[in-house]
């Protein structure tokens, strides 16, 4: 679809909050993988993003999309609080809602060596006309979609008739027209 940056909406402003947080985590992860801090909560980062560094480049995303599919656990938001947790924070918990997913899976991909442009957070509207958010990961010969309702990655086209809204990268927020 057609995209145009925004920063007035819901989603946008969620992503603006979000973003620098999660990108703060992400320096200090980065720090402690370098050996920068001695806090134990980094063991079961440190240990995953070994797993995925070590095996080869093109494997990485499905690797992701199994290790969390089997550890992370679907538990939806309370109504009236959307929280956009942190990617340790889910990993921690073995918890999340679709947002927390994502989050995890991209900040763990950024960590074994993706750049902000490979992998950005796709927002859709569902059949059934919920929002819902999932990781795209742009790769040279195809586009893959790691999405909390399924074990393996899939196909952009594999989502059927789930609408795009908005996609979501370190340069903003991206509204589909």
């Amino acid at each position: 679809p057609d995209l145009k940056r925004r920063s007035d909406t819901v989603l946008a402003r969620r992503w603006g909050l979000a973003r620098p947080r999660v990108e703060a985590e992400a320096d200090w992860l980065a720090s402690c993988t370098q050996g920068a801090c001695r806090d134990a909560r980094v063991e079961p980062w440190m240990k995953a993003v070994a797993i995925i560094r070590a095996a080869p480049r093109n494997n990485r995303p499905a690797l992701v999309q199994t290790l969390l599919s089997r550890r992370i656990d679907y538990v939806g938001d309370r109504e009236i609080d959307d929280h956009w947790a942190n990617p340790l924070a889910t990993l921690l918990r073995r918890a999340g809602d679709c947002e927390d997913h994502a989050l995890l899976k991209r900040a763990m991909l950024m960590a074994a060596g993706f750049s902000d442009a490979e992998v950005p957070l796709l927002v859709l509207e569902t059949v059934k006309g919920q929002g819902h958010m999932t990781l795209l990961v742009a790769r040279a010969d195809d586009i893959l979609v790691l999405d909390n309702r399924y074990r393996a990655p899939v196909s952009l086209g594999a989502l059927g008739n789930d609408r795009v809204v908005g996609l979501a990268t370190g340069e903003g927020y991206f509204v589909a027209r």
